[in-house]
């Protein structure tokens, strides 16, 4: 009679199931764990590189601006409580006259034509535009009774060179720059801190129409701030600017930024 071949039964017994249960558990609570912590970091640092950029758009964008501004433009403004502004008066042309400009019109400037091209892409000859000369004081500058501004009302080159321009304008000018040097504009920019400073906005004029404004930043903290030192005779206008980045999760990123706007450009 053949004899019976012997089967062991193979597998795991409930202790081994047991422990290997609980062996993958505490693996994955600590995976769980670590992933989730790299997700956050992840997140965080796209949230910070996002707000880093923002700034880098904004701060070079006003640096940009400001380095066409007219210096003794440059003026701290709070015309609405809960606001702090700087604003300033970028040119699109710069130059010296010729004689005396007080009491006088029209007046003879002196241009290179590339400023002129520049100038207006309609017609180049700034009719309709304002001009300045050269003043110490911003209350002067934004004051229309101060007789440091008028409006071009004809634009005609003269000279055998084309450096040279007539200028007839809508008001006598009442003072002369001691360096004989003018300015011609059309736009008037603003920037504001509202909201308890959480918000910049961008605030631009052109001529007599109506004011715009564009939200630039938002998210800041209330320790953001704009801060100016004025131009003088003999030193330059210096403008600080101290942004306060509110992140996820209530931390912030301090951004300093400081701009020099040189009397003469």
């Amino acid at each position: 009679m053949p004899k019976m071949k012997k089967y062991t039964q193979a597998g795991f017994t409930l202790v081994e199931l047991v422990t290997v249960i609980i062996l993958l558990g505490v693996v994955g609570t600590f995976s769980s764990r670590f992933i989730a912590d790299n997700v956050v970091l992840y997140q965080s640092s796209v949230n910070q590189n996002e707000r880093l950029n923002d700034a880098r758009f904004v701060l070079n964008r006003m640096s940009k601006e400001l380095d066409s501004a007219i210096a003794f433009s440059v003026a701290e403004d709070s015309p609405v409580v809960g606001q702090s502004c700087i604003q300033f008066v970028p040119f699109t042309a710069a130059g010296q006259y010729l004689n005396s400009v007080a009491g006088e019109t029209p007046i003879q400037l002196i241009m290179d034509p590339a400023s002129r091209a520049s100038g207006s892409a309609a017609t180049g000859k700034f009719n309709g535009q304002r001009i300045s000369v050269l003043t110490t004081n911003s209350d002067d500058f934004y004051q229309p009774a101060s007789g440091s501004i008028a409006i071009i009302d004809t634009y005609t080159v003269s000279g055998a060179n084309d450096t040279q321009a007539e200028v007839d304008l809508d008001s006598t000018l009442t003072l002369d720059s001691a360096v004989s040097r003018y300015f011609i504009f059309e736009r008037e920019v603003r920037y504001c801190l509202e909201s308890n400073n959480s918000t910049l906005f961008r605030y631009e004029k052109v001529g007599n129409a109506m004011e715009t404004r564009v939200r630039m930043m938002g998210d800041l903290s209330s320790n953001s701030s704009m801060s100016l030192t004025s131009a003088t005779q003999f030193s330059n206008a210096i403008l600080e600017l101290n942004f306060n980045f509110l992140l996820r999760g209530g931390s912030e990123i301090k951004f300093e930024h400081q701009v020099v706007m040189s009397n003469v450009p």
